[in-house]
């Protein structure tokens, strides 16, 4: 009894209302990111489908457009050109020996047409001098010569006629094996040319990891279609946040981020966000958290510390007022789903029913219901 009295004697604990600007945040995880970056992986070559590299150029060399980045054994592509250089050479020996025969089967026909236009103008000749003495079997004999003359001058004109647009189909045959052999050729030289890949655009080189965090090097294979390394501008940086789903409804495009780089210590940049993502995801394949991406443009770059793939810890501030009231937490007392305070010095209704916009650490923030000359009992 003496030990209550004691403690009923005591005055009670009273907290004043603080009204001072807070930023409400929200706080995030993300990775470094350029805008501008190109993508390398094995080119598009005919019946191949793995790569073995030859060449890699190491991690985070600068470059500029037109250097080598990687290149890819190129055997198996030589000896298809080998081979198709080979063929090239035949097809060409064999328009070169078709164009001789053709031309030799063209002055043999021209004779024989030159030959059966002299025994046509001799029989014609016979023809318009018939002798009126010659009995009518000769007379018969000489129109048959001459029938047989003229017959065998328009085999032989025809003859010419039919190897002249015969010998165009041929060359035109053989010239068409030659278009198809040098496009072949030229085409394998554009795949070797291919397997040497160069830098598209002036950048910092950066390799790309499969799904286990794996990244390639010399004398590995490689699928078609797997990205092996990209080049990326570092003055155009930007910051890819995951946003866990309970939080996303209170980001929007235009809120002010505090971005601290993992790698860099006591030093803040800022930045505002310039885009929500439209679908929601597993953070990974252990972690079954549903987050959403959310691109960050920076007010300032620094490119002499700032690289692609760097991780940063983020602070979206999503409510900087100065109109908000705090108090501790456990001042709040909770009566038919609503939140109530006591306020000291009030002889009637001493509760208020209270509104909290947040809960920072230990101390509620009040939206409605107090005000700043309001005192808090404990």
């Amino acid at each position: 009894m003496i030990t209550l009295t004691i403690q009923a004697c005591q005055p009670p604990v009273i907290e004043a209302i603080q009204q001072s600007g807070i930023n409400i945040t929200v706080s995030a995880s993300g990775e470094l990111e350029s805008t501008i970056t190109a993508l390398i992986s094995p080119p598009a070559i005919k019946g191949t489908w793995n790569y073995q590299i030859k060449y890699l150029i190491a991690e985070n060399t600068p470059v500029k457009k037109g250097a080598l980045l990687v290149s890819f054994d190129d055997k198996e592509v030589n000896s298809q050109l080998e081979q198709q250089q080979a063929e090239l050479s035949q097809v060409r020996q064999e328009l070169a020996n078709k164009i001789i025969q053709e031309t030799a089967t063209e002055k043999k026909l021209l004779l024989a047409v030159a030959e059966m236009q002299m025994n046509f103008d001799k029989a014609l000749r016979t023809a318009d001098i018939i002798d009126q003495s010659l009995s009518e079997n000769d007379k018969r004999k000489v129109f048959i010569d001459f029938t047989i003359a003229k017959n065998d001058l328009y085999l032989a004109q025809e003859k010419i006629k039919f190897h002249k647009n015969n010998q165009q189909l041929n060359l035109r045959l053989a010239q068409g094996k030659i278009d198809r052999a040098t496009i072949k050729v030229s085409s394998l030289k554009q795949d070797i040319n291919k397997l040497k890949i160069k830098a598209p655009i002036d950048g910092i080189v950066i390799y790309r990891s499969n799904w286990r965090g794996e990244k390639l090097a010399v004398g590995e294979s490689v699928s078609f279609g797997r990205p092996i390394l990209e080049v990326a501008v570092l003055d155009q940086m930007q910051l890819t946040a995951q946003i866990a789903e309970v939080d996303s409804g209170k980001i929007r495009v235009g809120q002010t981020v505090d971005i601290k780089l993992d790698s860099v210590q006591g030093q803040t940049f800022k930045g505002k966000i310039i885009s929500l993502g439209g679908i929601f995801r597993e953070k990974s394949r252990q972690d079954k958290r549903r987050i959403c991406d959310v691109i960050i443009a920076f007010d300032k770059t620094n490119s002499d510390i700032m690289r692609p793939g760097m991780t940063a810890r983020v602070e979206v501030i999503i409510t900087p007022r100065k109109d908000l009231s705090t108090t501790l937490s456990k001042s709040i007392t909770q009566s038919n789903d609503a939140e109530k305070i006591t306020i000291s010095g009030l002889s009637s209704q001493p509760q208020k029913f209270v509104e909290i916009s947040h809960i920072v650490s230990s101390k509620s923030i009040i939206f409605r219901g107090l005000n700043t000359e309001d005192k808090v009992l404990l």
